[in-house]
């Protein structure tokens, strides 16, 4: 049976660990990334850049349940008369069972399907985009080139968790060759996976056991992130889903 290792959210570990299980994977994963609310302000700046007719351009499943924990049954109404984009299919779901209709999904659910999707029809019109406080700047740099007046809400914060004692567990396990395939699921998660893994062998030590693993990247931005440390993914599927991520591992295995 392949064994497939990743990190996620501490809230999402569970579910993901049960839709690899039932896929027939043996999963060992870890806690990546604590997610906390973000500042007031940022939600005040939410809420006084909403202006008729705005887009309006929600990041993750994460930053829809940021906004329904805190703005609560007025959330329905706060985006009437704007255009509601989602990044992909797990979002839409979130803000459709929040009541709120998605009126364009990208065919590339990351930044890049974002841009590709808005950059010639947001020039002169306000953007606000919901999101954390780490994404990458693919999205704002291509609106922005694209001519749009662009406002980035950071509705929640990603802290990473550091060493604990799965992560230690997953190292090890990399070191001794019993893991077939590393899925990375965000660049944020993919850099501090592999900083810890250097840190605690070192950084030779690390990668030459890194490279004895095939690694997935959920999309292009993480893709793109794990080459800059040096490890070109085996394994990119064609859409931007944890799922799809799982079925091309398989796939390969």
């Amino acid at each position: 049976m392949t064994v497939i290792g990743f990190t996620r959210p501490k809230d999402r570990i569970k579910d993901s660990v049960k839709e690899a299980e039932d896929m027939g994977f043996t999963v060992m994963a870890a806690p990546s990334l604590e997610i906390f609310t973000g500042d007031d302000e940022e939600f005040d700046k939410l809420t006084s850049s909403l202006i008729p007719g705005c887009i309006v351009i929600f990041g993750s499943a994460t930053a829809v349940e940021q906004c329904q924990k805190r703005f609560g049954d007025s959330l329905k109404g706060m985006f009437d008369g704007m255009r509601m984009v989602s990044i992909g299919p797990a979002t839409t779901k979130k803000l459709e069972s929040v009541g709120l209709k998605v009126d364009s999904v990208p065919d590339d659910y990351s930044s890049y399907g974002l841009v590709d999707l808005l950059k010639d029809d947001v020039s002169g019109k306000r953007v606000v985009v919901i999101r954390s406080d780490s994404g990458s700047d693919v999205l704002s740099d291509g609106l922005i080139e694209a001519g749009a007046d662009l406002v980035s809400v950071a509705v929640y914060k990603l802290k990473e968790v550091g060493m604990c004692p799965d992560i230690l567990n997953m190292y090890v396990s990399i070191k001794e060759a019993r893991i077939d395939a590393m899925a990375f699921t965000s660049p944020k998660s993919a850099s501090s996976f592999i900083g810890g893994l250097e840190e605690h062998f070192g950084k030779e030590q690390g990668d030459k056991y890194l490279m004895q693993v095939r690694i997935a990247a959920i999309g292009r931005p993480t893709a793109e992130m794990l080459e800059s440390l040096g490890f070109k993914p085996d394994i990119v599927p064609a859409e931007t889903t944890f799922h799809d991520m799982l079925q091309a591992i398989k796939d390969v295995f």
